[in-house]
């Protein structure tokens, strides 16, 4: 989180020492169901703390993929209304938002416009703090997710050392067809 959200709002996060909940559980469960990409992306986030632009570095890609990846694992994980089409669309602009904010991209203006969209309605204001407390409540998760470090490889690796177990296993086939 970033220090500008760290401002606005504080809210206690879950122990990691605390046994798994079945929260906890239905959230790693909604996570995994997710590309690992998307997971990749939020694990570097989460547990490494690592910002937007690292991410994307990291992963070669554009800031706005990484910035996408993370509004899409808090639609996932959100558990608004899902009968209310106005509820939906204040919980996804508010989960927009807080992305966008912890964005190195984020301009003043785009603050000064997002303190302008908060004011305008309580219901952005609850959906922007059920924002930040879901985040938070996905600490326990992550840490399960994350556990073994594997977020923390590139892709490329797996590509490669895949590419070379298809070549082989081809050429023993191969030469046993011909034995």
């Amino acid at each position: 989180m970033t220090n500008q959200l760290t401002s606005l709002f504080s809210f206690s996060t879950q122990q990691p020492d605390e046994p798994l909940s079945q929260q906890t559980d239905g959230y790693r469960r909604r996570i995994q169901k997710l590309p690992r990409r998307t997971q990749q992306v939020f694990l570097l986030s989460r547990l490494d703390q690592m910002s937007y632009a690292d991410i994307a570095q990291l992963l070669e890609v554009e800031v706005k993929a990484v910035e996408r990846c993370m509004v899409r694992l808090l639609e996932q994980c959100s558990d608004g209304p899902t009968h209310l089409q106005a509820a939906n669309t204040i919980n996804l602009q508010a989960h927009r938002w807080y992305v966008h904010l912890q964005s190195p991209q984020a301009t003043a203006s785009q603050r000064i416009e997002f303190r302008h969209w908060l004011d305008a309605d309580a219901g952005h204001l609850r959906a922007f703090q059920e924002t930040e407390r879901l985040w938070c409540r996905l600490e326990a998760p992550a840490a399960i997710l994350g556990a073994n470090g594997w977020h923390r490889r590139k892709r490329r690796v797996y590509l490669g050392w895949l590419l070379l177990t298809a070549f082989l296993c081809s050429v023993l086939v191969t030469a046993e067809a011909f034995t």
